[in-house]
């Protein structure tokens, strides 16, 4: 399909670029990118509507429980990597030869986050959640991160440009998980069995993870661990494990905030903004992680090629943010009102503000990757404390004046604030100079 799509497109294009289409480079990325592309549009559409058929069957209240249980869950997703799954990938294409060490290693240190983040999420929420009903709901859905481990498969799939393999997993995970789901909201299960859908849904991703790797050739018995590699790799990887400690804070804690100072119906309201603000944020983390590897070896030929296609890519990211957002933003309460219905249309507004993060997280994730290929992850953890500190402190001030309205003029500026913080070191000064010379004077 992917192959018949560049064959069109070859036969369209001027003939002095018709070389570009048929270099095996490009072919290889363009190939890659239309599976990541493919593979979650076709999950993103199941799930979102899925996921509203669910909100409108749970109704603001319990669907605000349900959320919270996710976002407060999700908070502690930075301890079940130890942030190396970045590092892991960088190090798996500059030293292809070490990988199954590099792999087992990742995988070891993985395994141990994921034991560590369960434990910590149960005695975290004894301490700050007194309904037992709640509490075995976050007991439940942290199980997430215990087949998440194999997600190390996922990365060296995407490290080696094998997206495809990914991308089915994720599609028959998703069948699968999608027509358990509708069966629960058929028989009027509730809130625990659709939350423990969602938790089957990783281990299942995870088996056909396992049964892909397998057929590529590969098997878990070669991993080795390696206590060197270990060291270095986290060594690396610290940094960013705070970073994902401080996005995870901006992305998940204004939910968790509303719930603890509004109730369950204003979260379930908000959650609805959320969903349709984030519903496309997978779009540059897809374009961004498909193209690492290409603006890895355009450092390795020449600084201008790297600086060049950085600006392309930031004013790609930018443009794809503000035609997503616009729309939106003019029709929030006729977006939500024809898929949540009336009983959600307050979120109209915050979704009108809400949705315009985008902008910041969509260059964010590009400047992101810049960071990690020069190995500045202690500005990357730096810039995203700043945002998170800003969203919390926002929040406190907003949530209680102007309530969720307040939490979506919080995320706006708190996503945008980070990004323009890059531009506070020295280091990374021109790189923001560069950002803004290429969306503001196209350049």
């Amino acid at each position: 399909m992917i192959d018949a799509t560049l064959n069109k497109i070859n036969k369209v294009v001027p003939v002095k670029w018709q070389w570009v289409l048929n270099h095996e480079g490009f072919r290889r990325y363009f190939k890659n990118t239309g599976w990541m592309f493919f593979g979650r549009i076709f999950s993103l559409i199941i799930s979102f509507f899925v996921g509203a058929y669910i909100a409108r069957y749970l109704g603001p209240s319990n669907y605000g429980l349900f959320n919270y249980v996710i976002s407060f869950v999700g908070i502690f997703g930075f301890l079940a990597s130890f942030g190396i799954d970045s590092v892991v990938s960088r190090e798996i294409i500059k030293n292809h030869n070490l990988k199954n060490i590099i792999i087992g290693t990742g995988f070891y240190l993985k395994l141990l986050g994921a034991i560590i983040t369960v434990l910590v999420i149960i005695v975290v929420s004894y301490f700050t959640t007194k309904d037992f009903f709640t509490l075995s709901l976050i007991w439940l859905f942290s199980l997430i991160y215990i087949p998440q481990i194999f997600n190390i498969i996922d990365i060296y799939f995407q490290s080696q440009v094998l997206s495809r393999n990914v991308v089915k997993s994720q599609i028959f995970s998703n069948i699968i998980s999608t027509i358990l789901k509708i069966i629960c909201i058929f028989l009027h299960k509730g809130i625990f069995w659709l939350l423990s859908v969602y938790v089957f849904e990783f281990f299942l991703i995870s088996v056909f993870l396992l049964i892909y790797f397998k057929k590529s050739g590969y098997y878990l018995k070669i991993w080795k661990f390696d206590k060197k590699i270990a060291i270095s790799l986290l060594g690396d990887s610290w940094p960013l494990m705070l970073s994902s400690m401080a996005i995870g804070l901006y992305l998940k804690i204004d939910q968790v905030m509303i719930k603890n100072m509004l109730g369950n119906e204003q979260s379930g309201i908000y959650a609805v903004a959320v969903k349709i603000s984030e519903v496309w944020y997978f779009i540059p983390t897809m374009i961004c992680s498909s193209i690492f590897p290409a603006i890895l070896n355009a450092k390795k030929i020449s600084v201008e090629l790297y600086q060049s296609r950085l600006s392309k890519l930031y004013k790609l990211m930018f443009w794809i943010a503000f035609f997503i957002a616009l729309p939106i933003s003019i029709f929030s309460k006729n977006i939500i009102f024809l898929i949540f219905g009336s009983e959600y249309i307050k979120a109209a507004m915050s979704l009108s503000i809400y949705v315009w993060a985008g902008v910041g997280v969509s260059l964010g994730v590009a400047m992101s990757y810049y960071l990690l290929t020069e190995n500045y992850n202690r500005i990357s953890m730096t810039v995203a404390i700043i945002g998170a500190v800003i969203n919390i402190l926002l929040n406190l001030i907003l949530i209680p004046r102007i309530g969720i309205t307040g939490a979506a003029i919080s995320t706006f500026v708190a996503y945008n604030g980070s990004l323009l913080a890059v531009g506070f070191f020295s280091k990374t000064r021109k790189q923001m100079l560069i950002l803004f010379k290429s969306i503001v004077l196209n350049v």
